[in-house]
């Protein structure tokens, strides 16, 4: 037993470094993608799994019972929206992939008119793509989103399967590691999970009200479009930063063309409705909200997009978050042996 005592400091420096091995190169490995696609199929289980917590605390149920009323729920839910607005969506979306193009002429005929000089290398002409171009980057960008949408399809079909029975996977994961960090490694995926849990409660409160708000705000400035422009931006605010910035894109351009100031004011709601995001929605939604550094998200999100493209932009924030977690608990608190408030745990003991 002393011997054994000796030695934990030395399995646990190898256990230590095995882990970031490890995750290096999933994360490096060319067939890192499967792991990008258990990943998301692992939030998905999560956050069934959370809804289906909060269920059981209200009314008892089985856990297996709970799962499925919540599974039900938001399929029944999905197919509400569709038939009452999913009409109305697919002609916007259609017209908005028509009226796209239009605006990108309109955006280089004005760039054109400008009435100061520039270098003849940077004319508007040159700088502006043609119309091929601008149709085939469209192309490109569709095909992209069919590619995840085949994915979203595979990591909701995986993830209803962890999320009927996340215990025997955990267990699966904790057989891999030797006995005497069992239980540690338990905390540390319990802290993992409470994490994520909380930081999906919260983008998911804030891409509904974000979705809401900018749609009504569209409609006010009497934007056409405003349905699939509100929905773009709730889907989009998934991602922080530069999931806004992406949305209002094609809501500018449509402003474009009805006239310069209505670019102008749908400018504008897109900025009132991330100030009321960041500053009121967020706080209010999850009052100790999983906050992380905007340079380490930013940075994650354009790694991840470098190596993984829109997939990898999709899932650098909640693995921001695992990282984060990890640092805090295998580095900082067993290495350095340092107390830190690990990222989510203000939010209950989950």
């Amino acid at each position: 037993m002393a011997e054994a005592n000796r030695q934990s400091p030395v399995y646990a420096t190898e256990f230590k470094a095995t882990l970031v091995l490890v995750l290096a190169v999933l994360l490096l490995w060319p067939a890192s993608p499967v792991f990008l696609v258990l990943f998301a199929a692992a939030l998905v289980a999560l956050l069934i799994d959370g809804l289906a917590d909060t269920l059981r605390r209200g009314v008892w149920l089985p856990a297996v019972v709970a799962r499925t009323v919540v599974i039900a729920l938001l399929i029944g839910g999905f197919l509400l929206f569709s038939f009452l607005a999913g009409p109305r969506l697919n002609d916007q979306l259609i017209q908005l992939t028509d009226r796209l193009p239009q605006a990108v002429e309109r955006l280089r005929q004005v760039v054109s008119q400008q009435p100061w000089e520039v270098p003849q290398e940077w004319e508007a002409e040159r700088l502006q793509p043609g119309g091929g171009q601008v149709l085939e980057g469209i192309t490109g960008v569709f095909s992209t989103l069919f590619g995840v949408i085949a994915n979203i399809f595979v990591v909701l079909f995986i993830g209803l399967y962890l999320a009927f029975a996340p215990r025997v996977y955990v267990q699966g994961v904790l057989h891999l590691i030797p006995k005497h960090r069992r239980e540690r490694t338990e905390e540390i995926l319990h802290a993992i999970g409470h994490a994520l849990r909380w930081w999906l409660i919260g983008r998911c409160g804030s891409m509904a009200a974000v979705a809401v708000l900018t749609t009504i705000g569209l409609m006010i400035i009497q934007l056409p479009l405003a349905l699939v422009l509100g929905v773009i931006a709730g889907l989009f605010s998934f991602v922080p930063y530069l999931g806004p910035i992406g949305a209002a894109i094609p809501a500018i351009l449509v402003g474009l063309l009805e006239s310069p100031l209505m670019a102008f004011y749908v400018l504008a709601v897109y900025s009132l409705v991330q100030f009321l995001e960041g500053n009121l929605i967020t706080p209010l939604v999850q009052k100790r909200a999983v906050s992380l550094p905007p340079a380490a998200l930013l940075s994650s999100q354009f790694a991840l997009a470098y190596f993984y493209g829109l997939f990898g932009v999709l899932l650098a924030t909640p693995l921001a978050v695992v990282a984060i977690v990890l640092v805090q608990t295998i580095y900082i608190q067993d290495t350095l042996d340092d107390p830190v408030e690990v990222l989510g745990s203000r939010n209950g003991a989950g």
